[in-house]
Parts: structure tokens; sequence; C-alpha cells
């Protein structure tokens, strides 16, 4: 069975499906993974099949992340274009020979390349996007809402197509010869289902969701053989586990405050620290209780220390989850502050505001909660999400008698 992964975004949005590839490729499949330029190495490391996406439009968000609001504004006439050469490149993925296309819904495409070439397509969630429910307002919202509010505001979901879909007509009569109608993901879930790969521990279907939505648990990436430079492996054994800090690819426009903040937040707390700098969030020295890196591995790094904080993303809760470590979450944007709120009210972390002073509280606080995070670390370990969703998608395939 060849089977087409289709992914855009950070390297939360790239790393499950590089796992899901490997687990196809272990269950005697043939995957490829099509996904951003930047991440060719990622699926190199894993033996993986790998089409380059054009990454420009990431690579414009780094440039004008920190350069305030008018370069955001002058920037918006550059994300355009962009887009439009991404969305291009993934037209063109209908001349990769497939049995089924998985897609990253932001890929936006993607399901036409599957529907030009007469093979099926399932959606991949990272968070939930589709269908809308009235247990939890939509995650791209940055605070909760009334809860007779919560089905209204899935809306917005559907509006983050809107700006494209004259872009993706023009692919589907020009590149994909597609005559039919534009369908949009929310129909095309509705009709076809999901494979949502987060842990129900963590969010379980809404009751009003269709059948067949159970998340199928995290899509686990096999430890590689990630070798730790002798100055983390001293720091680590010459005292109590230190917290964590990272903020992964999320930038601030004033990294050097929010280092000297989170410096004093530890000493505060009476705990040593390895500081993760990523993208740029953060700026500060390494000292004696303080060691900053660019980053590390969250699979090797995390069961070695007493807490984590960082930015809420998906792919970084569900690391310290699995590794049972207790998490303050200080969310950035998008789909953060709803990953903040659930860690939060299944017991496994506390949220943290950013404000100067506070880390120490958050940090005593969270550390309550060890037990409860060793508590779900083992009821994730339990589940086979990648399992689940190879077995998805070799059922959708022999349905369709490909």
């Amino acid at each position: 069975m060849r089977v087409l992964l289709v992914t855009t975004g950070s390297r939360g949005d790239v790393q499950p499906f590089v796992a899901l590839a490997v687990g196809l490729a272990a269950a005697g499949h043939v995957p490829t993974l099509a996904a951003p330029a930047r991440f060719a190495a990622m699926a190199a490391e894993r033996g993986v099949g790998f089409v380059g996406l054009d990454d420009s439009l990431f690579a414009l968000q780094d440039e004008l992340a920190t350069r305030g609001s008018l370069a955001a504004v002058t920037g918006a006439s550059r994300a355009r274009p962009a887009m439009r050469r991404f969305l291009a490149d993934v037209a063109d993925l209908v001349d990769v020979p497939t049995d089924a296309v998985v897609y990253h819904p932001k890929t936006l495409a993607a399901p036409m390349v599957a529907e030009a070439q007469g093979v099926p397509s399932l959606a991949a969630q990272l968070i939930p996007l589709y269908p809308p429910t009235a247990a939890f307002a939509a995650p791209v919202l940055p605070r909760p809402v009334p809860r007779w509010l919560n089905r209204a505001t899935w809306r917005l979901v559907a509006a983050v197509e809107a700006p494209w879909r004259g872009a993706l007509r023009e692919l589907r009569r020009d590149r994909l010869a597609l005559e039919s109608p534009l369908v949009g993901l929310g129909a095309r879930v509705a009709a076809g289902g999901a494979l949502n790969a987060w842990s129900p521990h963590l969010l379980p279907a809404p009751d009003d969701w269709p059948a067949g939505s159970a998340p199928t648990g995290f899509w686990r990436l096999p430890a590689g053989a990630w070798q730790a430079p002798a100055s983390l492996v001293d720091f680590l054994g010459a005292g109590e586990p230190p917290v964590y800090v990272g903020f992964g690819s999320m930038v601030d426009r004033h990294p050097a405050e929010l280092g000297a903040t989170v410096r004093d937040g530890l000493r505060r707390a009476g705990r040593r620290g390895v500081v993760a700098t990523g993208s740029g969030a953060l700026e500060l020295e390494s000292s004696d209780d303080l060691l900053v890196v660019d980053q590390v591995p969250h699979d090797w790094l995390f069961p070695r220390v007493a807490a984590v904080v960082h930015h809420g993303g998906i792919g970084t809760v569900a690391a310290a989850l699995e590794a049972g470590v207790p998490q303050v979450v200080r969310p950035f944007l998008g789909d953060q502050p709803f990953w903040a709120r659930r860690v939060a009210e299944v017991g496994a972390g506390v949220s943290w505001s950013g404000r100067p002073g506070s880390l120490a509280e958050a940090i005593a606080a969270v550390l309550e909660r060890a037990a409860a995070a060793r508590d779900l670390a083992e009821a994730c370990a339990a589940e086979d999400g990648v399992g689940a969703a190879v077995g998805r998608i070799e059922a959708l395939v022999g349905a369709t008698g490909r």
C-alpha cells in the first residue's frame, strides 16, 4: 500500500507524520512524506521518502516575528504569494503515485490531489478542527466563551479557508483537471471522518461527534540514537532533577526580558534549570544553576526533569504527558491556550501568564501534581496511536478495493 502523507507547519505538525510514516513502513507499506523542505533531514534520519514543499511562508514568519505591527502589515502582501506557491507544490503531488492521501487540514489542497488520482483521502487532526461540537469552543479561539456559544465558534475554522478558495478553484481547474465543485474541509471530514492524533486521556471525543471519532492516541516517534553532550549529562548528574524551560518555535519581542523572568523564577523556586532557546523566545546565559541549550530531544530529556515549562504546543504537551512530568504552560498563540486549559483540567499541570514573579509560584504548584502526571503517563503508554491509525488507513484502502 502506497500512502502519501501531507503536512505543514512547525516541528509539532511534522513529527507526528514522520511517526506515522515509520509505522506504515514497519507494517509493510510504502509511505511518502510531503512537508516543508526544512524538514528533509528529519525524514531522512528515519529513512522516510520525502518530497519538499515550498517553505518560504515560514521563512517570512521567522523574519517578521519580532519586527512589530508595521512589519506584519507590510509582510501580509508577501504572505499571499508564498501561500500560493505552497498550494501549487501540494497540487503537484498529483504526480506522486499513491493508494491513499492522509493530510493535515492546513495543507488545504491535499484532498484534491486524492480526488484527481481517484484514491481515498483522510484528514489527520493534531488538534480538533472538525466537526463542530457544543462541548467546547473551537481551539483557535484565544479565550473561553459561554457554553451556549461553543458551537457557533466553529464557524471560525471554516473561515480560515475562505481567502484561498479562489486559488484552490484555479488549481482544481488548471493543474488537477477537476470539473466538480470545490468541497470544503468540513464537508470532507463529515463524509469521511478523520484520524484524531491525540490521547483520549487528554481530550476524549465529545458525545455529539459521530461514531468512529475516538482519538487514536498520540503518534509517538520511536526514540532515536541521540547522543547527549557531556555538558548536559554532567549538569543533570550534579544535583536534583532540574526544571526544563523552552518555548519551541515561538519568538518573543523581548527575549532578554523573558529570559530574566525565567532565570529569576527558577531561582526563587530554588530549582536548577535546563533552558532551551529554540527559535528565539528566550535569551540568557548558562551559570552554575542554569544550562542554556539550543534544543534537546524531548523524549530523551523530559523523563530526566522534575517539571516542564513550555508554550502549550500539542507536540510538547504530548511529550510531557508521556514522560509523566507535570507541566507549566505559558501559551503564546493559536490553540495553545486551549491545551493549557486541558492540561490543567486533567490534573497534569497549571498555566502561567508569563508575569514576572509568578513563575516560582507556578513551579511550586505544579510539583504537587507530579503523581497525577505519572498516572496519566501510564494510561498513555497503553495506547498505540500509530498502530490504530495504520489500521484505519488499511481499512480505508481495503474498502475502496485499491
